[in-house]
């Protein structure tokens, strides 16, 4: 059995997502609702629960002032063990936040699927020993450039921060992603490469093959030879589909 609070102040959308929670997440018990970080602050403490369902925005501020205040309040090791779903109307900001630092969110209304998914995902967090402070990366992104932002990639055994700059390039393996960094060892995380190619393109990565995404600053040259193939720093060499070769030159004019 898992325990749970909701942090929500829609009274409507409150009363709906403890009926959808009851009814598809029995393993879930829920312990306490409120609709403010003061209130949330205090009975996160005092509860302690292993999950925490918590709105985007409350009536006296954000969840990610709410955030700030957990992290000052509670030692490390429980501000560690926190497990938050977020849920929020449609933000893209606020989601591509989330979706860098790999944590769990839920759009409204609740679908039921969603929320089961994010329960079990909650479930097996439970498990993991070890893992970085996805919500220490949650807040220090919201305040950092986007040359110094960092992106929390998950896999079956960790969670590794990366530097998104240090990224060279990601390769597709069937439903799978392949990362290539400037000194760390590959990383294969679950997820396709059209997922990253939507995150990462405005940090200047351009998907240049199907198979392919590479970080422009990380491109040596463009060689002629052949049907032609980008020539990384690192050495490798990435091929370019017929389809994007003109789209891709004229980017590589421009670095």
């Amino acid at each position: 059995m898992l325990s749970a609070v909701i942090i929500e102040d829609e009274k409507k959308f409150l009363s709906a997502f403890k009926s959808v929670l009851g009814t598809n997440c029995p393993e879930v018990k829920l312990l306490g609702d409120c609709g403010s970080i003061g209130e949330a602050r205090k009975m996160i403490a005092d509860i302690k629960p292993d999950i925490i369902f918590l709105d985007i925005q409350l009536s006296d501020g954000n969840a990610f002032d709410l955030l700030k205040l957990l992290d000052s309040d509670l030692p490390r090791a429980d501000f560690n063990k926190l497990c938050i779903i977020f849920t929020t109307a449609f933000n893209q900001f606020a989601i591509q936040a989330f979706r860098f630092s790999a944590v769990d969110y839920l759009l409204k209304p609740i679908i039921s699927e969603e929320l089961k998914e994010a329960v079990e995902k909650a479930k097996n967090l439970k498990l993991v020993k070890g893992n970085p402070n996805q919500y220490k990366v949650l807040l220090d992104n919201m305040s950092r450039t986007d040359s110094e932002k960092k992106i929390c990639l998950s896999t079956m055994n960790e969670v590794r921060i990366c530097p998104v700059e240090e990224i060279t390039r990601c390769e597709s393996e069937h439903n799978y992603t392949k990362f290539y960094f400037v000194k760390d060892k590959s990383l294969m995380v679950s997820k396709t490469l059209k997922d990253y190619e939507d995150l990462l393109r405005e940090f200047g990565f351009e998907r240049v093959h199907q198979s392919h995404l590479v970080n422009l600053k990380h491109i040596k040259s463009y060689i002629k030879k052949e049907n032609g193939f980008i020539l990384m720093k690192d050495g490798t060499e990435v091929p370019i589909s017929r389809r994007k070769k003109e789209h891709v030159l004229e980017i590589l004019k421009k670095l």
